[in-house]
């Protein structure tokens, strides 16, 4: 089974054939960490709570007794990479927006 970690939460978050969960840092109080479920196919919120411990936001979603699969958010192509080689061959370049175009 898939889970949230330190390493991989802020890359992603679980998927299965109904549910989407993820932990995020709440954008206007820092420090405060939200774990949230959602009918991804919907968009409607199953769960959304606050949490000081991001491991206890983690736990909170890794105990969730689903067949999880980690999705990963974006591409290589994010977060400057392409500064680092991430784009060879222009596979950014041929998206719209693209760190590489």
């Amino acid at each position: 089974m898939n889970r949230l970690t330190l390493e991989n939460y802020k890359k992603g978050f679980l998927i299965d054939d109904e549910w989407m969960a993820g932990v995020t840092e709440h954008p206007e109080d820092p420090g405060t960490y939200v774990a949230f479920v959602l009918r991804h196919t919907t968009g409607e919120y199953l769960g959304y709570q606050p949490f000081q411990d991001i491991q206890i936001a983690l736990n909170s979603i890794n105990e969730l007794p689903r067949q999880w699969t980690f999705e990963k958010m974006g591409g290589a192509c994010g977060n400057g990479n392409c500064r680092e080689g991430a784009c060879a061959g222009g596979g950014c370049a041929s998206k719209k927006g693209g760190c590489c175009s």
